[in-house]
C-alpha cells in the first residue's frame, strides 16, 4: 500500500512540475539578446570571432539550412579563415589576409563592415551586417570571379565557438 502511494505521488509530481516551470519574460529575453550582441561586438572589435552559417541562399534562390559546423568564416588576429562551399565556393581551408577591416556602428547600434580578403585560392570581400541587440549577422561574399554568396549565422567569440577547422590551411 505504501509502495502504491509513493508511486502515485511520484507520478503526480512529474505531471505538476512542468506547470511550475517559468517562461522567460520579455525583459529577460531582451537582456539575453543584448548580452549576445555586446559579446559579438567585442569579439569583432578584437578580431577574435567565428561565424558558422545557420542558413544560406542556394544558386536557385531558395534558402537552405546548414547543420555542418565545418562551413565557417573566422577572424583569428591578423588572419581570417574561410572553409566550405557555402562561405567561399571551395572546400579548402583558406587562410586569408584582410586588407580592409573597419567595423562601424550607426546611430541605432547596427554593425556593418566590409572585409576585403585575399588568399591563394580566393579573393573577394565579405560584407557583414548585424542588427542591434542580436548576434545574428547577414553576410554577402562577393568573390572577384564567380557569383556572390549569401548566408547568415551567429557571431560568437573564438573561445566559445564550436566549429571544425581542418588542418593545413592554404
Amino acid at each position: 500500500m505504501i509502495m502504491k502511494k509513493s508511486i502515485l505521488l511520484a507520478v503526480a509530481m512529474m505531471l505538476v512540475m512542468p506547470l511550475f516551470a517559468q517562461k522567460l519574460s520579455k525583459e529577460e529575453k531582451a537582456a539575453i539578446a543584448k548580452a549576445g550582441y555586446e559579446l559579438a561586438l567585442e569579439a569583432v572589435k578584437s578580431k577574435a570571432w567565428v561565424l558558422v552559417p545557420s542558413s544560406y541562399t542556394q544558386k536557385d534562390g531558395m534558402i537552405a539550412n546548414n547543420i555542418d559546423n565545418s562551413e565557417f568564416i573566422s577572424c583569428e588576429g591578423e588572419y581570417m579563415y574561410a572553409q566550405g562551399r557555402i562561405v567561399c565556393d571551395n572546400n579548402y581551408t583558406n587562410q586569408l589576409n584582410p586588407t580592409s577591416y573597419e567595423p562601424k556602428t550607426d546611430k541605432k547600434g547596427n554593425l556593418r563592415f566590409t572585409i576585403v580578403v585575399s588568399g591563394r585560392m580566393m579573393r573577394g570581400s565579405y560584407t557583414i551586417s548585424m542588427r542591434v541587440n542580436t548576434n545574428t549577422a547577414d553576410v554577402i561574399f562577393a568573390p572577384n570571379k564567380g557569383d556572390a554568396k549569401r548566408f547568415s549565422g551567429t557571431i560568437v567569440p573564438l573561445k566559445q565557438a564550436s566549429y571544425n577547422k581542418r588542418s593545413n590551411p592554404i
